[in-house]
């Protein structure tokens, strides 16, 4: 059986006893009753076309813990037309992951590419030269 640890709370910073969370006590209870108020209004029929602005607004919780709610699986965005948040590089609306499949796929190809590359290039003896033009960099918002 592992021991408590000492952590920081990640909302704010509050030394506490890490055991099932990353949040002081204060915080957790925080979060369930944002959660508890964001589930509450979704059930209502009128709101299940909303989409994650309007839950904000009428909730007044942020899109991003509610965006949290989701990619944690505690809404399932999918039960929801309109609900979901913006993938963190092209800003289009998914309902699960971090990118939406068309940056995913992307990503992966540029990925692939630079490890066969360097592959290549490991190899045959070469070094890597970086391109001084055309470079597309990859950035989370």
């Amino acid at each position: 059986m592992r021991a408590n640890q000492l952590d920081n709370c990640r909302i704010c910073g509050t030394l506490f006893l890490k055991d099932y969370t990353d949040y002081c006590l204060d915080c957790y209870k925080k979060i369930e009753q944002d959660f508890k108020v964001v589930n509450d209004f979704l059930k209502i029929e009128a709101n299940r076309f909303a989409n994650i602005q309007e839950v904000s607004r009428s909730t007044e919780i942020s899109v991003r813990q509610i965006a949290d709610f989701i990619r944690d699986g505690r809404i399932y965005a999918d039960d929801f037309a309109n609900l979901g948040y913006p993938c963190k590089h092209c800003g289009k609306v998914i309902k699960r992951q971090i990118l939406c499949d068309d940056c995913y796929k992307d990503f992966s190809a540029e990925i692939d590419a630079t490890m066969k590359n360097d592959k290549f290039l490991e190899e045959t003896g070469r070094k890597r030269v970086r391109p001084k033009v055309n470079a597309q960099y990859w950035k989370i918002r």
